[in-house]
């Protein structure tokens, strides 16, 4: 008569605490908080680092948990990072204007109430702007400041050469608003600017 055996497989268990390094594949059971690790083996062996892996398992709730959170963090930094970048692209549209050639009467750039400097406030102002007309080029700010309801008019640029605009402002209505006079040169100019507030 055959005689059959049976044979128990039984891997390590205790406290995780207490979890020991795992031999190569070597399984170890926490009891106290149902997870399972597996030894990872040694360098070696081929390993890329020694210690242990765990296995998930419905019971992985603490590793489970921290990924869930992270992943919430993570959501939370792209929310912030998009609103982020919402407001650089709004702070970076300039308005748009065309500058006829030849135009030896002064015209106005900004003219409503949204896009102007008042003549009388406590606050300085500052207007970025960018001028192209053909081959050059013109990058620069201007700053407005008003003492006792006087302004004064800083015009900081550099350019790769003479546009043959004129920029300069005139009080109208209360208002600073900026005017040009271009040359004759067979090309309109782009004028690209946005209005700055600053104390």
């Amino acid at each position: 008569m055959a005689v059959t055996e049976v044979a128990k497989i039984q891997v390590r268990s205790g406290l995780q605490e207490n979890l020991p390094a795992l031999d190569t594949g070597e399984f170890g059971w926490c009891i106290d908080t149902q997870r399972l690790f597996i030894g990872k083996g040694t360098l070696a062996e081929g390993a890329p680092q020694v210690g242990v892996t765990e296995i998930l398992t419905e019971y992985s709730i603490g590793l489970i948990n921290g990924l869930t959170a992270n992943v919430a963090a993570l959501t939370a930094n792209v929310a912030i990072l998009q609103a982020n970048v919402a407001t650089l692209q709004t702070a970076i549209l300039f308005n748009s204007v065309t500058l006829t050639d030849n135009t030896s009467t002064a015209a106005n750039i900004v003219y409503s109430s949204n896009n102007v400097v008042q003549i009388g406030t406590t606050n300085s102002n500052s207007l970025e702007y960018s001028i192209a007309r053909g081959t050059t080029g013109r990058v620069g700010t201007i700053k407005v400041t008003n003492s006792n309801g006087v302004p004064f008019y800083e015009d900081d640029y550099s350019e790769t050469a003479v546009t043959g605009v004129t920029l300069s402002f005139a009080n109208i209505g209360g208002y600073a608003v900026l005017q040009y006079t271009t040359t004759s040169t067979g090309s309109n100019a782009t004028f690209k600017y946005q209005l700055r507030t600053y104390t």
